[in-house]
């Protein structure tokens, strides 16, 4: 049984970087908890500290395509002991519309609730 939720939920993982890439953003409103948040710690001045909501994911990351084009994140999801726990490790590649590319390395935490993310705090690193 751990096994097979470690599965489905490494498929959710994968299918947030999919949406992203193909920019199916509907495809986020499926994989996030209505009370899910994605945590930003070390955003910049200005940008906010946290995208709250299904919703609110959804409209951060279907906002980017008026000014990045094709976005690329290669990735490795790690699995833990807590099927509904995974560290992601994972490189932003993003083509910036006005010119110039965007890169940069992640590493993310992601925690699950009924096969829904619950949470993902992550830090960046740009290199």
């Amino acid at each position: 049984m751990k096994t097979e939720i470690t599965e489905r939920n490494r498929k959710v993982v994968d299918n947030f970087f999919i949406a992203l890439e193909t920019q199916k953003f509907e495809m986020l409103k499926e994989v996030f908890s209505e009370n899910g948040k994605q945590l930003n710690p070390y955003s910049p001045e200005g940008f906010p500290k946290s995208f709250d909501g299904a919703e609110g994911i959804y409209k951060q990351y279907s906002g980017l395509t008026a000014n990045f084009g094709q976005m690329e994140f290669p990735r490795q999801i790690f699995a833990t002991e807590d099927p509904n726990f995974f560290f992601v490790k994972f490189r932003g590649e993003i083509e910036i519309k006005a010119g110039g590319k965007y890169e940069n390395d992640y590493l993310g935490t992601f925690k699950f609730e009924n096969e829904k993310w619950l949470n993902i705090p992550s830090t960046s690193t740009k290199l």
